[in-house]
């Protein structure tokens, strides 16, 4: 059945990986190790020296005597990543190079010949070479500089941090330099502006005529008070009114007070009067909108006062010297009452003017009052700004002055070590996984179940002795003999029938050992009473060879319609008979695809117990598997750590695509004592047979070739492939 190659690796496979691999492991990690120690014993020493600055963002403050201490301030990331990047600076590490003139220095300022080159080499190689890290959960900043000569990274170290120092002064003078500049500057402005602004009120105010004086305001709100003040005019208002009364009682007596006679005059009186006292009421409402020369208040008044000669005239008629007395009193109030009505009116029309200038005046006010404001508010900022930049304190203090390191930071010989090794483990560890997977091949049997999928019929091992095939068959305790025989065994288990009558053995490429397992199961089944046919279907590449050489075997049967029988050669082993190759001119493929295969195997299968098939490797040619659909079952022979997965992969799928019917894998060479894996119990209770196939002659290609004495076993010849 078909195999997918992805197969997942267990822990098992990755533990055997790892073992069978130790070689390179423990190779790549001595390399490792020892680059390691020699990289550290060729590195020039580095020293570090290290310094530690307290950041306090209200130390400042704190010395401003304009304003509280704070002391629950607490500098966030944002400020402490600002300080950092400062210590980082080029500017900081220029100055520092400037101040030891490290220009001059071989190591920093390099062989150039003008000094800003050198300067600048050395400000970066400062700047390369200093670390700045914050401490977790604090406000302390650790700087650290590293130098090959320990002397010097120690006075760098000192530099770096006493240049932050000065620096953070620096940069506070310079702020407040710039602050009293700016303000100077601001109160010259501003003190201009205040002179002016007094100047155009004093001007005014002399111009105008109004001078005001602290108190009141002519709008009765908080200010200043004008020289004519308003209560005069409620005075005149109160006495205004006064007259008119005392003048409306005198008119009024003076009517009263008149002679009744004569109807007609009196009524005639009376009807003047009231037209009088009509005009004299819309005179009054008059007064309040228009000033006395007003055209129809001269007209209201010369109206009232032909009224009042007409009355006279009549009062004078009609009354005696009482009449006229009361009159003359009535004249009196009235001239006195418009002449306070005169002077109300001045004074209404004086306040008005002064009202009018007094806009005029309070703007000119206020514009002089915001500029003394201002003024006293830039001067007082300026003397603060003195103060503070006075105070020669900074938010950085230093905790910790750098010493002399008194052993280099760098190189590490222990360090570079274990790293070199771990490194080396891991570059062997992946050598060893990419080496699996690039010559991924079948080792022991967990690989042919995991991989494959096949049951496992058999595991041959290889041998130490200098033995040849025949003779470690020979010995019938042998564990090539046994391992066989256990095979055999497996294989009467692997279908319910038992052993097949026709058994066909094939590998995906030559020198598996195939021909050599299809030997050996003859071999041991003859050993049992079976009698069995060997027939070499190998036709491009035969292995074994009659006694007779007249050429004839199965290319020869093939092609003709001779009986099987005529040409099965007898051997030396009792109840083995085989039935070779033969001389083959045609293509062996055509052959093969006759329909007389099918025929030749039953024949054999009718004449032997087990007819034994030995075929070619199966990738490559289709001969494998049209031999592979006529025979019961096969047998797919691989060898341990030679055959690739997917070479074996690929047999398996081709042999079952014809039709095959795979019985199961033995795997051949495998190597006991790397694998883990043995027969029985341990290859005859723990001793180390390891069958390795030895040879006289070895061609060109590497297949091995074992010949055997015609007097002994087969009495033929073959070559194991």
């Amino acid at each position: 059945m078909p195999v997918n190659a992805g197969s997942v690796l267990e822990l098992r496979e990755i533990m055997r990986i790892l073992i069978e691999r130790r070689w390179v492991i423990l190779l790549a990690a001595a390399i490792g190790l020892a680059l390691g120690i020699a990289m550290a014993m060729m590195t020039t020493p580095r020293y570090r020296a290290i310094v530690m600055m307290q950041y306090d963002p209200g130390a400042a403050e704190s010395l401003d005597s304009s304003k509280t201490p704070s002391r629950a301030f607490v500098a966030n990331q944002e400020m402490l990543a600002t300080q950092v990047g400062l210590l980082r600076s080029e500017t900081l590490a220029r100055r520092v190079a400037e101040d030891l003139d490290l220009a001059n220095v071989p190591a920093y300022g390099g062989n150039a010949l003008q000094r800003p080159q050198r300067l600048r080499r050395a400000a970066q190689l400062v700047q390369a070479n200093t670390e700045v890290e914050v401490v977790k959960q604090s406000l302390l900043i650790r700087l650290s500089h590293t130098s090959t000569d320990p002397k010097l990274a120690a006075r760098i170290t000192s530099a770096l941090a006493q240049g932050f120092i000065a620096a953070s002064l620096d940069r506070r003078y310079n702020a407040s330099s710039y602050a009293r500049h700016f303000l100077s500057d601001q109160l010259g402005k501003t003190k201009t502006a205040l002179e002016e602004s007094e100047r155009a009120l004093n001007d005014y105010s002399i111009k105008s005529g109004l001078f005001r004086t602290p108190g009141k305001s002519v709008d009765g709100k908080s200010g200043d008070a004008s020289t004519l003040n308003v209560s005069d005019l409620a005075s005149m208002a109160d006495a205004l009114n006064q007259a008119r009364i005392k003048r409306v009682g005198a008119e009024a007596a003076w009517r009263n007070g008149a002679s009744d006679h004569g109807a007609e005059v009196g009524s005639s009186a009376a009807t003047l009067s009231q037209q009088r006292a009509t005009l004299q009421a819309e005179y009054a409402e008059d007064l309040k909108l228009y000033k006395p020369e007003y055209p129809r208040m001269q007209e209201l008044t010369a109206q009232i006062d032909r009224l009042d000669t007409a009355i006279a005239v009549q009062r004078k008629n009609t009354t005696g010297d009482q009449s006229a007395q009361l009159y003359a009193a009535y004249r009196a109030a009235q001239q006195t009452e418009d002449q306070l009505a005169a002077r109300v009116d001045g004074f209404k029309g004086a306040v008005q003017g002064e009202r009018v200038g007094s806009i005029q005046y309070g703007i000119l006010q206020r514009e002089a009052d915001t500029n003394r404001s201002l003024y006293e508010a830039l001067l007082q900022r300026y003397k603060e700004v003195g103060v503070a930049g006075g105070i020669g304190q900074s938010n950085i203090a230093l905790v910790d002055d750098a010493q002399v390191p008194q052993g280099p930071y760098t190189p590490n010989v222990m360090l570079n070590a274990i790293a070199g090794l771990l490194a080396g483990l891991m570059v062997g560890i992946g050598a060893a996984f990419a080496i699996h997977l690039l010559f991924d091949s079948i080792v022991d049997p967990s690989d042919v179940r995991s991989k494959l999928h096949l049951a496992v019929l058999g595991v041959i091992p290889r041998d130490t002795e200098d033995r040849t095939l025949v003779e470690a068959l020979g010995d019938r305790k042998s564990a090539v003999t046994e391992a066989y025989y256990s095979a055999l065994t497996a294989l009467k288990f692997s279908r319910p029938d038992g052993v097949p009558h026709s058994l066909f053995v094939t590998s995906s490429q030559p020198g598996e050992g195939k021909s050599t397992t299809a030997y050996a199961i003859a071999v041991t089944s003859a050993r049992l009473g079976r009698k069995v046919l060997l027939i070499d279907a190998d036709l491009r590449r035969p292995t074994f060879f009659g006694g007779s050489d007249n050429g004839l075997g199965l290319a020869h049967l093939l092609s003709s319609d001779d009986r099987l029988a005529d040409y099965v050669q007898p051997t030396t082993i009792e109840n083995l008979s085989l039935l070779p190759a033969g001389a083959n001119t045609s293509s062996a493929a055509e052959l093969l695809s006759s329909v007389r295969l099918p025929a030749i195997i039953a024949e054999a299968a009718a004449l032997a117990d087990l007819v034994v098939i030995d075929g070619p490797p199966v990738l490559g040619l289709t001969d494998a598997p049209l031999l592979g659909s006529v025979a019961e079952g096969t047998i797919l022979v691989v060898e341990s750590r030679r055959t690739r997965t997917g070479s074996a992969i690929e047999m398996s799928r081709r042999m079952h695509d014809v039709g095959g019917q795979i019985l199961g894998v033995i795997l051949t060479k495998i190597d006991r004592r790397s694998s883990g894996y043995g027969y029985g119990y341990g290859y005859g209770y723990g001793s180390a047979y390891d069958y390795e196939y030895r040879s006289k002659d070895e061609d060109d290609d590497g297949a091995r070739e074992v010949r055997f004495d015609p007097l002994d076993s087969l009495g033929v010849h073959r070559t194991q492939k």
